[in-house]
């Protein structure tokens, strides 16, 4: 359910993933229980800034109060967490918005398709697929970055690559060192074609720059994969949580409220998407 509430979180623990992002473990300060789903996103800030909107890249461990954010630095609030010492802390309203649907998942083939960071808002879907994997078919993850050294969750990377219940791809616009990850040079689109995947029977859920899922999603729908079983997050529009402010309102949607998942068809009607 969506918490407009600040509570306070304290920070336990920062994995690096590249350059500029990191993980991020918080505990809640209150002991009380936090749950959400994936696809999620919660808003995250610190004392006299603003907030930031950010996915779940954890899943919801019942009783914990812990959850994970991976976080790029880019603006004033990510950097502004990303100089946070152990122990330190910030300030939490969510969960908010609708994730992926899981429930749709059950007896279908499953493919996710990641771009970059975009892989983050997935991970906990995968997470989840893999702990109940005797409810789906095939189950396939696509994703693509810029070099090997823009790949984030490394060590998942190549943990998943070597499970039987996974199939993988991973792809580099530009292979620019060698991997410990069997690496493809390409775009994500390029290796769409030829997967054990029944194209009526299949959720396909993408996450990724708006253009990667512009291409994707319609690469999909031609080769007949079911548009309405087409879903894409659209988080990187979001910034109050709450419907109010207006900035990731697209058409008669509001990302934070309606999304940030989205069915194809229920999005790509909108003109001011890249879908």
């Amino acid at each position: 359910m969506d918490n407009p509430h600040y509570r306070v979180a304290r920070l336990l623990d920062v994995q690096p993933e590249t350059e500029d992002t990191s993980s991020y473990l918080f505990v809640l300060e209150d002991g009380g229980d936090f749950q959400f789903s994936p696809g999620q996103f919660n808003m995250l800030g610190l004392p006299g800034t603003e907030e930031a909107a950010i996915s779940f890249s954890s899943l919801a461990v019942a009783g914990s109060g812990r959850f994970t954010h991976t976080i790029r630095r880019v603006g004033n609030v990510t950097k502004l967490i990303g100089e946070l010492e152990i122990g330190q802390r910030v300030m939490v309203r969510g969960p908010f918005g609708h994730g992926w649907p899981i429930e749709q998942a059950v007896g279908c083939d499953v493919l996710l398709v990641a771009g970059g960071l975009g892989l983050a808002p997935l991970r906990p879907f995968l997470l989840y697929m893999l702990e109940n994997r005797g409810q789906i078919r095939n189950l396939v993850l696509i994703f693509g970055a810029r070099t090997p050294d823009d790949m984030i969750f490394q060590k998942d990377l190549a943990r998943w690559q070597e499970q039987d219940e996974v199939s993988t791809i991973y792809c580099v616009d530009h292979l620019t060192r060698e991997s410990n990850l069997r690496l493809r040079t390409g775009l994500v689109t390029r290796f769409m074609d030829g997967l054990d995947l029944d194209p009526r029977n299949t959720l396909a859920c993408i996450c990724g720059p708006e253009i990667m899922m512009r291409f994707v999603a319609r690469n999909l729908a031609l080769q007949g994969y079911r548009q309405d079983r087409i879903y894409l997050s659209m988080e990187r529009r979001m910034r109050c949580g709450t419907a109010h402010c207006g900035h990731c309102q697209i058409g008669a949607k509001f990302v934070c409220q309606d999304g940030p998942v989205f069915s194809y068809p229920d999005i790509a009607r909108f003109a001011d998407t890249a879908l």
